[in-house]
């Protein structure tokens, strides 16, 4: 199959998730997979950098697996704030016309909305070739400007009732989708893809230990990914103090950056726990293993609100894959997939009832390794990436056969 990939991300700099993994996968099953991003990212390379009109073409491009390889064709764009999306919106719809027709695609996956997701469900149309929408957020949610949600609102449901196929990856996607206008017919929920060749239990890293301070006697606390402003980790950091007293030997590992992290630095300052605490920065995506592997405890303690209540965390498998019990807020999406400790997850009813849950588990090595090997079992079970990767393959098959004969 000749497949194209759509997102409104920086495919480049993103941190690696799902999309990256489903591509290469694809790829390396001998199909030749396409990507058209955006580069959300932007900087100007200088004052009179103002962006260009220009598709760059990189091609053996991975990011998840080293064997992998896909074309990444990227449109330019005016470098000027409130025109970058606005121009990428037409720079955009030429690339996918272009790539449809040059590379005869046979089908689309979609992840976008507002930047180039309209355009490609038109194109598509006018190409007769399917398009699958993977849904794995609420997207008006996350637009940073109120005024434009109920923009991108409109434009999800005009999009989930002309695509092919909805692939949502939780019960609550399922929910949303369906509230938003989709025909249940047209939904077939796929998982989150999980690399378990690279997410397994190994022992502790003494390389690692030694490059960030630690001790063996540690009992190493593990959060990574972005440090958004709803991460929790403020609120979790003000309680830490209560569990040291508990844990002495207990100690803090944030791998990740983001908003947030300049007001976390300023509560370690005024907490006096730099000793205690460190926050390591984003690392390498195929270092994260070794990361959750120094640990005892890992957490999760979003705040619940608009953005995160029907979320499902991509790094509660990863922590689960590592044989590492989990404590987590009850995000409702996380549990409407993750039902709880049969599956290695504690839930808890806030931030401030987290440390309660942390201090047991580290204070029972015996509970730790139960809840890690349910975890364990669960995440290879439903969440191994080329499982996953080969349902999506069938899928595109029959979506395709489907299309050829409408």
């Amino acid at each position: 199959m000749n497949i194209l990939f759509v997102h409104e991300i920086d495919w480049l700099k993103k941190v690696v998730f799902e999309i990256h993994s489903l591509s290469e996968l694809l790829s390396l099953f001998g199909h030749n997979v396409y990507v058209i991003d955006y580069e959300s990212m932007w900087e100007k390379d200088g004052f009179f950098d103002f962006g260009h009109f220009k598709t760059r073409v990189i091609d053996n491009v991975h990011r998840a697996y080293p064997d992998a390889a896909v074309s990444l064709r990227r449109p330019g764009f005016i470098k000027i704030p409130g025109l970058s999306r606005l121009s990428a919106f037409f720079t955009q719809y030429r690339e996918i016309s272009r790539t449809i027709r040059e590379k005869k695609i046979d089908i689309i996956v979609l992840y976008a909305v507002a930047t180039n997701g309209l355009q490609t469900v038109r194109l598509a149309r006018k190409a007769h070739i399917p398009v699958v929408f993977r849904s794995i957020d609420i997207l008006h949610r996350l637009v940073p400007h109120r005024f434009l949600r109920p923009i991108v609102k409109l434009l999800e449901k005009k999009i989930y009732s002309e695509v092919d196929l909805l692939l949502p990856h939780t019960p609550k996607e399922v929910e949303y989708l369906i509230s938003m206008g989709a025909k249940e017919a047209k939904i077939k929920p796929l998982p989150y893809p999980l690399e378990t060749n690279l997410f397994r239990p190994s022992p502790a890293s003494t390389e690692l230990q030694r490059k960030w301070g630690f001790e063996k006697k540690d009992k190493i606390i593990f959060f990574q990914g972005t440090l958004y402003d709803f991460s929790g980790l403020d609120i979790f950091l003000r309680e830490f103090p209560a569990l040291l007293k508990e844990v002495p030997a207990a100690k803090l590992l944030l791998v990740g950056d983001g908003s947030q992290r300049a007001l976390l630095e300023s509560i370690i300052d005024e907490l006096d726990l730099k000793n205690k605490v460190v926050i390591t920065g984003f690392q390498p995506f195929e270092m994260i293993s070794e990361y959750t592997n120094l640990a005892e405890v890992c957490i999760n303690p979003f705040a619940i609100n608009n953005i995160t209540r029907d979320i499902f965390p991509a790094k509660i498998p990863q922590y689960l894959a590592c044989g590492k019990p989990v404590v987590s807020t009850a995000l409702p999406g996380l549990m409407s997939v993750i039902a709880g400790e049969d599956q290695g997850v504690i839930y808890v009813d806030s931030v401030q009832a987290m440390g309660k849950e942390v201090i047991s588990l580290l204070k029972s090595t015996e509970r730790c390794k139960k809840l890690g090997k349910a975890g364990l079992s669960y995440s290879h079970k439903i969440h191994d990436a080329e499982r996953v990767g080969c349902q999506l393959e069938k899928i595109l098959k029959e979506v395709i056969t489907k299309k050829k004969h409408e």
